[in-house]
C-alpha cells in the first residue's frame, strides 16, 4: 500500500447520503489496508453528526478552515496519495488546490437534484471544472451531464451479519425537503389508512408536514443511525422528485427491506420489479398505492424471499467487495496521470510486514 493517505474531502454540516457514502468509503479503504482520512472543508458546529461513527471505526478525520489556502496548506503538509472530493463545493475547491499542489484528484458526482439559484450555479461550475479530475458518476442520469469522461460506479454499503426480524412499517427515510418528496409520502399514507407509516428525518418541511396530523403516520425525527430501526420496517418508500443512487435504498436492501420507488437516477438499475422491490411511474401515487397494497397482501413466505433477494442484490453488486476495486482503478488512473507511481499492493502490503516505498512528491508546488 502507501504511506500517503487517501484524503476524502467534503463540505458538510449534517448527515445524509453523501456523508453515509463517505463513511462507507473510508471504512472500506481502511479495512482493505489503505490509509484514509476524512477532511471536512469547514467546521459548522461543535461536532459533525458523522464524528461518532468515524471514531467508532477508528477512521481519521480533520476539520479545515473553509478557505482555499487552508486546503492547499493541508495538501502540502500531508502529501496524500490523492484527493477524493464529494459534493460541488468540495469538488470546485478541491480541484483548484490539487492543480496548485500537483495532487492527483478524483471527484464523485452524487446529486440527482440540479438545484436552484446559487446551488445550480455552483453545480454547473463543478461540472465545467471536471476536466481537471478523474470523475465518478453514481447514476447514468448524472453521467449524462456536463461531466468530463465520468466513470459509472455505483454507491455501496456494508452488509450486516445479522438479519433483522420481519417488520411491518412502511418508511420514509431522508431529509424533509421538497426534492425528497415527504409530502408525497404523506399523500401515499392517506391512500392506505389501515397501514402503519413512519417518517424518519428532519428538515425545512417538518413543521408543515406535522400539521397535517395523519393518524397512521408516526414522525420519528432525526435518528443518529437507522441500524436499530430497520428491524421494524417492512418496506422503504422513496417518493423523491430527484435522486442519484440513494444510500438509504442500499442500506434498506442490505437489511433485507425491499424498496418501492419512482424510477429516478440509479434506482431502475437497483430495483428488479417484483424481485427485490418495485418502481411506479414518476409522480403516480395511485400506482404506487396499488403496489403498496400488493406488497401488503403477499404471504410471509414470499416476503421472506423478497428480503433474501434484497440482501443478495447488495452483496453481488453494491457491496464494498464489488465496488471498491472499481474505485481503486480510478484512483490508479488519477495517480499515474500525474506521473506518480501507484503503490504495489502485493509487495507493499502491511500484512506482509514489508516497508513502504514513499512516493516522491519533492516536486510539489511550494
Amino acid at each position: 500500500m502507501s504511506d500517503h493517505p487517501i484524503a476524502i474531502l467534503l463540505d458538510s454540516r449534517q448527515a445524509g447520503g453523501i456523508e453515509t457514502h463517505v463513511y462507507q468509503l473510508g471504512k472500506a479503504l481502511k479495512n482493505s489496508g489503505w490509509p484514509a482520512e476524512i477532511w471536512f472543508f469547514q467546521k459548522y458546529q461543535a461536532e459533525h453528526p458523522l464524528e461518532p461513527a468515524l471514531k467508532d471505526s477508528a477512521i481519521s478525520f480533520r476539520y479545515l478552515n473553509g478557505k482555499l489556502p487552508g486546503l492547499i496548506s493541508a495538501l502540502k503538509d500531508t502529501q496524500p496519495l490523492l484527493l477524493h472530493s464529494h459534493g460541488y463545493k468540495a469538488g470546485i475547491f478541491g480541484r483548484l488546490a490539487a492543480v496548485i499542489t500537483r495532487t492527483p484528484v478524483v471527484s464523485t458526482f452524487h446529486n440527482g437534484d440540479p438545484g436552484e439559484a446559487m446551488v445550480r450555479l455552483y453545480s454547473l461550475l463543478d461540472q465545467l471544472s471536471s476536466p481537471i479530475s478523474e470523475n465518478i458518476a453514481i447514476s447514468e442520469e448524472i453521467a449524462r451531464r456536463w461531466i468530463s469522461a465520468p466513470h459509472r460506479i455505483d454507491n455501496f454499503v456494508a452488509v450486516p451479519e445479522n438479519r433483522p426480524s420481519l417488520g411491518t412499517a412502511i418508511a420514509f427515510v431522508g431529509r424533509l425537503s421538497y426534492e425528497k418528496g415527504p409530502d408525497l409520502f404523506l399523500q401515499l399514507a392517506k391512500h392506505q389508512p389501515h397501514l402503519p407509516f413512519r417518517l424518519y428525518g428532519s428538515g425545512p418541511m417538518e413543521e408543515v408536514l406535522q400539521k397535517q396530523q395523519i393518524n397512521n403516520v408516526m414522525f420519528m425525527g432525526q435518528v443518529q443511525s437507522m441500524e436499530a430501526h430497520w428491524r421494524d420496517i417492512g418496506l422503504l418508500c422513496i417518493t423523491s422528485r430527484f435522486e442519484g443512487l440513494p444510500m438509504v435504498a442500499l442500506e434498506a436492501m442490505a437489511h433485507g427491506v425491499p424498496v418501492l420507488s419512482f424510477p429516478l437516477g440509479g434506482l431502475p438499475e437497483l430495483i428488479v420489479q417484483g424481485f427485490n422491490g418495485w418502481t411506479s411511474p414518476v409522480g403516480d401515487l395511485n400506482e404506487m398505492s396499488n403496489l403498496l397494497q400488493f406488497w401488503d397482501s403477499l404471504p410471509e413466505a414470499v416476503k421472506w424471499q423478497l428480503r433474501e433477494a434484497c440482501v443478495a442484490t447488495v452483496i453481488n453488486s453494491y457491496s464494498s467487495q464489488a465496488i471498491l476495486p472499481k474505485i481503486l482503478d480510478v484512483y490508479q488512473q488519477a495517480v499515474q496521470a500525474k506521473g506518480y507511481d501507484w503503490p504495489n499492493t502485493l509487495k507493499e502490503s502491511p500484512a506482509h510486514g514489508l516497508a513502504n516505498k514513499k512516493q516522491d512528491r519533492s516536486h510539489t508546488a511550494g
